[in-house]
């Protein structure tokens, strides 16, 4: 009795072993080592990959054995014996296996055993022939992309990259498994593993979602199921279980193979994936411009907001068919063919201000979009949708349109300016230069008539003193009298041509610039106006004075001219008195002085005066030709004075200007630059 029960428990075994759930699913060849009876049984693989014959295949371990490269053999039998005899859980090597057509190729074989009683009953595992993969490693990786979730997880479960196995007898419910399976559902790979054990290690929430499926598993002798188990750490893991009944003749379930995965990953991700989703739809459905998603090489339409719908002109219907059966309008247009270039390429594509011709409540209009199209990819790298962008900017091309409009209308009048410009700077130049000559001709004429003038008056003045020596006795009052006048007459007329002949040569000559110490300058005009200075009875008082940049004889025109107005111009109640000075001019106000030297600092030159003064109203009215303020029986003088002190200083690039009132005195400002 307790024979026919073993031998039926090893027909179980081995009828478990080869569950066809797992050997059907697989491209490798599966093999099943029966450990008590020194047996090997190989799947359709030994022939389909390696050109086997199921005649020429001994039962025995031989038919493994003699296979290996002679140079790999030794190795390869000791590990794997190694790991049978001291009871290890797993074994894997990669060796040289012998083709039936005498060729050798490289295989990754792995196997695992099954224990019962804690010893090693049976060792069941996979051969893969990996040749092609040593040789082109990059395109198995693309062709496991390509396999479907389930035959990827099938084939890491056989080529023992983590899945468990496991044997429910179903009559006593003894449980012959891998440790891996017990890692996966504990978190421990020598936890013991019973039914009750497996179910306390389920989710409380997921108890029935195992119900559900064993009921199913009854009707249906496929078990099928995912639930989240808790490991002894209390972390908290998905597993997938897979299994398969096997039944007697009578139809009677003897016996529960199958595998367990851990999937914890591929459902994290997962749920990343439908959150991912559904963050970038709500991505889209709030986002600001018109968007969609256009998905497979059919162009599915996903997820259109209400401005993409808007601008196809279109309702929720669209969503879920082909763009080309939604939107046939855009058949003929390069809509598509751009749409089918970014699959093939994987370019994004964007184009600018794109005409479109829309019909809006039954009537045809013309709008601008920025369209985008970018590529989304999956995590293997494949173009799986295109998210098409569009961005309404009618309104910013029709005012770009105007603006270009108004610009060329801008650029038109912009060339009759110039032209107008051109021909009035012509114009102006022409007449420039007539000034110029004009000027030129009028200087010179000065000059000249200046120089003609002086011999005639040089006669009268002559003849007029001859005539007052020699018959001053024979002429009566009146008589003596108008020869006065004729002598004072001759006398300004004289003066005055001496000033017109100064200002002439201060503009018709060239000037030669140098430092020029103003102190020496000061100090030979008051040795000049000596008598004068006696004669008014006026003091002068000189601080210490800069080196300026400037011509030494313009600049002693200039303080002779300056002096000479303090000293004439005196107050007759008060003591004459002048004083002179400078200082370094203030920058802000040199900055608001026109035509002065950008390279050059300043001095502030300053003549003070206590005499009679004048109304600034009068300032400008100053420093032209021939202005006087007062009458000649007040003050002598041409007129000419101050005009040829600003002449002076517009020839050193300067500037000067007065302060005073009337009674009160004056005080004359110059700014002359100062040497670099």
């Amino acid at each position: 009795m307790i024979d026919t029960q073993n031998d039926h428990k090893d027909d179980l075994l081995l009828a478990i072993e080869r569950f066809e759930l797992v050997a059907k699913a697989t491209h490798d060849v599966i093999w099943d080592w029966d450990l008590v009876k020194n047996t090997i049984w190989w799947n359709e693989g030994m022939q389909q990959i390696f050109g086997h014959m199921p005649a020429d295949v001994v039962e025995g371990p031989d038919s493994w054995y003699d296979l290996i490269h002679p140079e790999d053999q030794d190795r390869v039998l000791k590990k794997i014996h190694l790991v049978i005899d001291q009871g290890g859980s797993n074994w894997s090597d990669i060796y040289r296996f012998r083709r039936g057509d005498g060729s050798y190729a490289y295989v990754n074989d792995r196997g695992y055993t099954i224990l019962s009683e804690g010893k090693p009953v049976r060792m069941v595992g996979s051969m893969m022939d990996i040749s092609a993969q040593l040789k082109a490693e990059q395109a198995r990786k693309e062709s496991e992309e390509k396999i479907n979730w389930a035959d990827q997880r099938a084939a890491m479960t056989i080529e023992g990259s983590g899945a468990g196995s496991f044997l429910v007898t179903v009559e006593t419910d003894e449980i012959i498994y891998s440790p891996t399976m017990a890692k996966i559902l504990t978190g421990k790979d020598d936890r013991a593993i019973t039914r009750d054990i497996f179910v306390q290690h389920i989710h409380p929430d997921d108890i029935p979602i195992r119900k559900e499926a064993y009921a199913n598993a009854s009707k249906t002798g496929q078990l099928r199921f995912e639930a989240r188990f808790v490991w002894i750490d209390s972390s908290i893991h998905w597993v997938r279980v897979i299994g398969q009944y096997l039944h007697d003749s009578s139809g009677k379930a003897i016996s529960l193979s199958g595998i367990v995965m851990d999937v914890t990953d591929r459902v994290q991700s997962e749920h990343q994936i439908k959150s991912n989703e559904q963050h970038l739809r709500t991505l889209i459905e709030q986002a600001p411009v018109a968007t969609s998603l256009f998905v497979g090489k059919d162009m599915i339409i996903e997820m259109p907001n209400e401005a993409m719908l808007k601008v196809w002109g279109k309702g929720d219907s669209v969503i879920g068919k082909p763009l080309k059966d939604a939107l046939p309008e855009l058949i003929n247009q390069p809509f598509l063919s751009i749409l089918d270039r970014i699959y093939e390429t994987g370019v994004p594509y964007a184009e600018q201000a794109a005409r479109c011709e829309l019909v809006m409540n039954g009537v045809p209009e013309v709008f601008y979009f920025n369209f985008t199209y970018k590529p989304l990819r999956d995590s293997s790298g494949e173009i799986y949708a295109i998210l098409d962008m569009a961005v309404d900017v009618t309104d910013q091309v029709i005012s770009r349109q105007d603006l270009e409009k108004s610009e060329e209308r801008y650029r038109q009048l912009a060339s009759e300016l110039e032209r107008r410009v051109q021909q009035r700077t012509e114009e102006l130049h022409s007449a420039n230069q007539e000034l110029v000559n004009s000027n030129n001709n009028l200087q010179q004429f000065a000059y000249a008539a200046s120089h003609d003038m002086q011999e005639p008056l040089r006669k009268i003045q002559a003849f007029s003193s001859r005539l007052q020596t020699v018959y001053t006795k024979e002429l009566d009052e009146n008589g003596v009298f108008m020869l006065n006048r004729i002598q004072d007459a001759s006398k300004r007329m004289s003066m005055m041509i001496d000033d017109l002949l100064a200002y002439s040569r201060l503009t018709t000559r060239e000037t030669e610039f140098k430092p020029v110490a103003l102190s020496d300058i000061v100090t030979n005009v008051v040795a000049d106006l000596e008598i004068a200075i006696q004669e008014q009875n006026t003091e002068i008082s000189v601080q210490p004075l800069p080196v300026v940049w400037g011509n030494p004889l313009q600049l002693t025109q200039l303080m002779q001219n300056l002096l000479s107005n303090a000293i004439k111009y005196k107050h007759q109640d008060k003591l004459s008195k002048i004083k002179i000075s400078a200082t370094d001019a203030d920058a802000e106000v040199i900055s608001t002085l026109p035509k002065l030297l950008p390279d050059h600092t300043y001095i502030c030159l300053e003549v003070f005066d206590n005499g009679i003064g004048f109304d600034e109203i009068y300032l400008d009215r100053i420093f032209q030709m021939f202005q006087r303020l007062h009458g000649r029986g007040e003050f002598s003088g041409s007129g000419i004075g101050l005009a040829l002190c600003k002449k002076v200083v517009q020839n050193h690039h300067g500037y000067i200007t007065a302060r005073s009132s009337p009674g009160k005195g004056s005080v004359f400002i110059v700014y002359l630059p100062k040497p670099l």
